[in-house]
């Protein structure tokens, strides 16, 4: 599977007909031009901090998915306009953002929010806003107690992740594992579920170990973690972190396997720019598929103008937040959040054959039949709560610095 790094987003003025599973979407572009007001959406982006690496990607794709429809008669015959604000990965400055997004600009609903601690402190005024919260975070929290109806996470949660790496670890041959876990939020979430569930499966946890971000070195954490020799480290980190531990490693001689997130081993090819093709080589990471397999996913990469076989992340969990946005709107007619977060469910959980183009299931809504969206990230239904359910997860592992697909958890 190609890597690549993320191409520069520019509005594609022509359909993306020869998806052979846009069936029908060759006749919306006969659509009028949309007009009148329009439908702002904002995008609150880690653009800078340290999750600067995975802003850009949420901004190209939330744009992408935009021109898209606009291009093909908007939604309720008005454009869709994305308003993008840099939540500097931080909480206090997530919240000033997402206060100026809804306050100053308008905006029905807030996607992106890449940090769960930066989704966390902007929960409360989205639910005071009655605006839709779409974060990318995965934190546990973030849909817990009463959320209005208002927020639906477009990524699995950490529970349901540090299942997902246990049950990779200990099917690859794992029978002894240890945990070196960066701390925040979101990755701190993902180690109990890890733990119980290898012990349930006849494994045994050696040790776990935290670590801050932007530390000068790593040495003492990684020797600590590998001088007892587990079959399997799980690492949950993000790129920058991640790249530094896996060169001391690397460094060190150290073989035990290593398992991360999707996001830092890989991400357009950075993880291998970042280690070299050696260090890199034989790590293993696990994500939502059909990530790289399925058409709404080759759409998004069509659109942002990337090669078949990327892998991002992020990004594509945003193009599925405009996608599914654009098409509960259309079928509540209206762009009240009161009114089209009550239809977000049903555009992806109801029976009907799946749509992987969203200018299809505009059309489909418009004409009164049913269908259901299947995203790009992964085959999604929602839980009540605002979880995404019955996903299945992709084990990649690092093979001559490119990522090959090695299995699956279903």
């Amino acid at each position: 599977m190609g890597v690549s790094k993320l191409g520069q987003w520019r509005v594609l003025g022509v359909a993306v007909a020869s998806l052979c599973v846009v069936a029908g979407a060759s006749a919306a572009g006969a659509a009028s031009a949309p007009s009148g007001a329009p439908i702002r959406i904002g995008l609150l982006a880690p653009l800078t901090g340290s999750g600067g690496a995975y802003g850009k990607e949420e901004e190209t794709a939330a744009k992408a998915a935009a021109a898209h429809i606009n291009a093909h008669g908007g939604v309720l015959g008005r454009p869709l306009e994305i308003i993008v604000a840099d939540d500097e990965t931080t909480p206090t400055a997530g919240v000033s953002a997402a206060r100026k997004l809804i306050d100053v600009d308008g905006v029905v609903a807030i996607t992106g929010v890449w940090s769960s601690a930066v989704a966390l402190a902007v929960r409360p005024v989205a639910l005071e806003k009655s605006v839709a919260l779409l974060p990318v975070g995965s934190a546990d929290e973030l849909t817990e107690g009463d959320n209005k109806g208002l927020v639906w996470r477009f990524q699995t949660n950490g529970k349901n992740w540090g299942q997902a790496f246990a049950n990779v670890a200990y099917k690859d041959g794992a029978r002894t594992a240890s945990i070196l876990v960066l701390q925040t939020p979101f990755t701190l979430s993902t180690v109990k579920p890890f733990a119980d569930r290898f012990a349930q499966q006849g494994g045994k946890v050696l040790d776990t170990l935290y670590f801050n971000p932007n530390q000068p070195s790593y040495r003492a954490e990684v020797e600590k973690i590998f001088s007892k020799k587990p079959d399997a480290v799980f690492l949950p980190s993000y790129i920058p972190e991640f790249s530094a531990i896996v060169r001391e490693i690397y460094r060190s001689g150290y073989e035990s396997k290593l398992y991360t997130f999707s996001h830092a081993a890989d991400s357009g090819g950075k993880f291998v720019q970042n280690v070299g093709k050696a260090a890199a080589e034989g790590v293993n990471h696990v994500q939502a598929t059909p990530v790289g397999n399925n058409a709404s996913y080759r759409l998004y990469l069509k659109q942002t103008q990337q090669p078949e076989g990327t892998i991002v992340a992020f990004g594509a969990n945003v193009f599925d937040e405009i996608n599914v946005l654009a098409l509960a709107i259309e079928k509540a007619k209206s762009a009240k959040a009161a009114d089209f977060s009550k239809e977000i469910a049903n555009v992806v959980n109801t029976k009907g054959p799946d749509v992987h183009d969203p200018v299809q299931g505009l059309q489909l809504i418009r004409a009164g039949k049913p269908f259901r969206y299947s995203g790009a990230t992964a085959d999604f239904r929602f839980a009540p709560n605002g979880d995404q359910v019955d996903l299945d997860y992709g084990h990649y592992r690092v093979l001559n610095g490119v990522s090959k697909l090695v299995g699956t958890t279903k």
